[in-house]
Protein backbone atom coordinates (compact mmCIF):
# COMPACT_ATOMS: atom_id res chain seq x y z
CA UNK A 1 0.00 0.00 0.00
CA UNK A 2 1.10 3.82 -0.83
CA UNK A 3 0.00 6.51 0.94
CA UNK A 4 0.75 9.72 -0.88
CA UNK A 5 1.17 12.85 1.18
CA UNK A 6 2.44 16.33 0.94
CA UNK A 7 5.87 16.45 1.22
CA UNK A 8 5.63 18.77 4.58
CA UNK A 9 3.66 16.51 6.26
CA UNK A 10 6.06 13.28 4.96
CA UNK A 11 7.54 13.28 8.89
CA UNK A 12 4.47 13.42 10.69
CA UNK A 13 2.61 10.82 8.99
CA UNK A 14 5.52 8.21 9.21
CA UNK A 15 5.41 8.93 12.89
CA UNK A 16 1.50 8.50 12.75
CA UNK A 17 2.15 4.95 11.33
CA UNK A 18 4.85 4.06 13.05
CA UNK A 19 7.08 3.98 10.54
CA UNK A 20 10.97 4.17 11.14
CA UNK A 21 12.79 7.53 10.57
CA UNK A 22 14.55 6.18 7.30
CA UNK A 23 13.64 8.67 4.32
CA UNK A 24 15.02 7.44 0.82
CA UNK A 25 15.52 10.20 -1.69
CA UNK A 26 15.04 9.83 -5.32
CA UNK A 27 14.95 11.97 -8.36
CA UNK A 28 12.18 11.48 -11.01
CA UNK A 29 12.12 13.87 -13.87
CA UNK A 30 11.65 17.42 -12.47
CA UNK A 31 11.14 16.59 -9.23
CA UNK A 32 12.97 14.74 -5.84
CA UNK A 33 10.55 11.74 -4.59
CA UNK A 34 10.55 11.14 -0.58
CA UNK A 35 9.66 7.75 0.64
CA UNK A 36 9.29 6.27 4.00
CA UNK A 37 8.57 2.05 3.78
CA UNK A 38 8.02 -0.53 6.17
CA UNK A 39 8.89 -3.92 5.13
CA UNK A 40 6.75 -5.60 7.88
CA UNK A 41 3.57 -4.16 7.27
CA UNK A 42 3.65 -3.62 3.87
CA UNK A 43 3.22 0.53 3.81
CA UNK A 44 4.93 3.10 2.08
CA UNK A 45 4.54 6.94 2.55
CA UNK A 46 5.89 8.89 -0.84
CA UNK A 47 5.99 12.74 -1.40
CA UNK A 48 6.93 14.51 -4.23
CA UNK A 49 8.67 17.86 -4.14
CA UNK A 50 10.21 20.34 -6.85
CA UNK A 51 12.87 20.90 -4.26
CA UNK A 52 16.30 19.58 -5.38
CA UNK A 53 17.73 16.31 -3.78
CA UNK A 54 19.79 17.83 -1.46
CA UNK A 55 17.19 20.98 -0.51
CA UNK A 56 14.87 17.75 0.29
CA UNK A 57 17.44 16.08 2.15
CA UNK A 58 18.03 19.20 4.55
CA UNK A 59 14.32 19.65 4.94
CA UNK A 60 14.01 15.90 6.01
CA UNK A 61 16.86 16.54 8.61
CA UNK A 62 16.09 18.98 10.21
CA UNK A 63 12.85 17.15 11.18
CA UNK A 64 14.51 14.76 12.57
CA UNK A 65 14.81 12.09 9.94
CA UNK A 66 17.58 10.01 8.70
CA UNK A 67 18.13 10.33 4.77
CA UNK A 68 19.59 7.88 2.72
CA UNK A 69 19.88 7.52 -1.14
CA UNK A 70 17.15 5.23 -2.65
CA UNK A 71 13.34 5.10 -3.18
CA UNK A 72 10.76 1.84 -2.07
CA UNK A 73 9.07 0.78 -4.46
CA UNK A 74 5.95 -2.20 -4.40
CA UNK A 75 6.81 -5.82 -5.49
CA UNK A 76 3.66 -6.99 -6.41
CA UNK A 77 5.08 -10.39 -7.36
CA UNK A 78 6.99 -11.11 -3.94
CA UNK A 79 4.78 -9.25 -1.92
CA UNK A 80 7.52 -7.23 -0.43
CA UNK A 81 9.16 -3.99 -0.35
CA UNK A 82 12.57 -3.24 -1.67
CA UNK A 83 14.78 -0.23 -2.41
CA UNK A 84 15.79 1.19 -5.66
CA UNK A 85 19.57 1.53 -5.97
CA UNK A 86 20.66 5.30 -7.77
CA UNK A 87 23.73 5.21 -9.90
CA UNK A 88 26.53 7.55 -9.51
CA UNK A 89 28.82 7.69 -12.68
CA UNK A 90 32.55 8.15 -12.59
CA UNK A 91 34.76 8.77 -15.89
CA UNK A 92 38.56 9.14 -16.43
CA UNK A 93 39.51 10.51 -19.64
CA UNK A 94 43.80 9.89 -19.82
CA UNK A 95 46.74 9.97 -21.64
CA UNK A 96 47.03 6.65 -23.72
CA UNK A 97 49.82 4.97 -25.51
CA UNK A 98 47.74 5.60 -28.27
CA UNK A 99 47.78 9.30 -30.85
CA UNK A 100 44.27 9.91 -29.01
CA UNK A 101 43.58 9.85 -25.17
CA UNK A 102 41.59 7.21 -23.48
CA UNK A 103 38.32 6.84 -21.46
CA UNK A 104 37.27 4.79 -18.57
CA UNK A 105 33.77 4.54 -17.18
CA UNK A 106 32.31 3.09 -14.23
CA UNK A 107 29.06 2.97 -12.41
CA UNK A 108 28.95 3.28 -8.41
CA UNK A 109 26.08 2.44 -6.02
CA UNK A 110 26.79 5.08 -3.79
CA UNK A 111 28.89 8.01 -3.46
CA UNK A 112 32.77 7.47 -4.83
CA UNK A 113 35.32 9.78 -4.29
CA UNK A 114 37.86 10.81 -6.80
CA UNK A 115 40.47 8.49 -4.79
CA UNK A 116 38.17 5.57 -5.18
CA UNK A 117 37.31 6.35 -8.65
CA UNK A 118 41.28 6.54 -9.17
CA UNK A 119 41.94 3.23 -7.30
CA UNK A 120 39.60 1.20 -9.34
CA UNK A 121 40.82 2.48 -12.67
CA UNK A 122 44.38 1.50 -11.56
CA UNK A 123 43.33 -1.91 -10.57
CA UNK A 124 41.60 -2.66 -13.42
CA UNK A 125 44.52 -1.16 -15.69
CA UNK A 126 46.65 -3.19 -13.35
CA UNK A 127 45.07 -6.50 -14.10
CA UNK A 128 45.18 -5.77 -18.15
CA UNK A 129 48.70 -4.83 -18.63
CA UNK A 130 51.81 -5.47 -16.40
CA UNK A 131 51.72 -2.23 -13.82
CA UNK A 132 52.87 -4.20 -10.90
CA UNK A 133 56.33 -2.40 -10.50
CA UNK A 134 54.49 0.75 -10.61
CA UNK A 135 52.91 2.61 -7.31
CA UNK A 136 49.74 3.94 -7.83
CA UNK A 137 50.89 7.54 -7.60
CA UNK A 138 53.57 7.03 -10.41
CA UNK A 139 50.37 5.55 -12.75
CA UNK A 140 48.29 8.73 -12.09
CA UNK A 141 51.20 11.28 -12.86
CA UNK A 142 51.90 9.18 -15.65
CA UNK A 143 48.61 9.30 -17.36
CA UNK A 144 47.42 12.73 -15.84
CA UNK A 145 43.73 11.71 -15.67
CA UNK A 146 41.00 13.84 -15.61
CA UNK A 147 38.18 12.67 -13.73
CA UNK A 148 34.25 13.24 -13.46
CA UNK A 149 31.83 12.16 -11.07
CA UNK A 150 28.34 12.23 -11.52
CA UNK A 151 25.49 12.34 -9.47
CA UNK A 152 21.95 10.46 -9.77
CA UNK A 153 20.81 14.45 -9.86
CA UNK A 154 23.44 15.64 -12.49
CA UNK A 155 22.26 12.13 -14.64
CA UNK A 156 18.94 13.04 -14.54
CA UNK A 157 19.20 16.67 -15.32
CA UNK A 158 21.47 15.44 -18.40
CA UNK A 159 18.39 12.86 -19.24
CA UNK A 160 16.22 15.83 -18.85
CA UNK A 161 18.47 18.58 -21.63
CA UNK A 162 19.58 20.61 -18.33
Amino acid sequence: MVLHVEFAHLAEEAKRYNIKPWVYLAVSGASTVASIGDAQTHMIVQADTKLTIDQARKALSEQGLLVANGRWLPDPLAGELQIQEQLWMASIAYKSSEEKPGLWVHAYRGTPSVGDVLKDFYEEMSAESDLESISLDEFVDSVMPNVVILSPNELAAFADGC
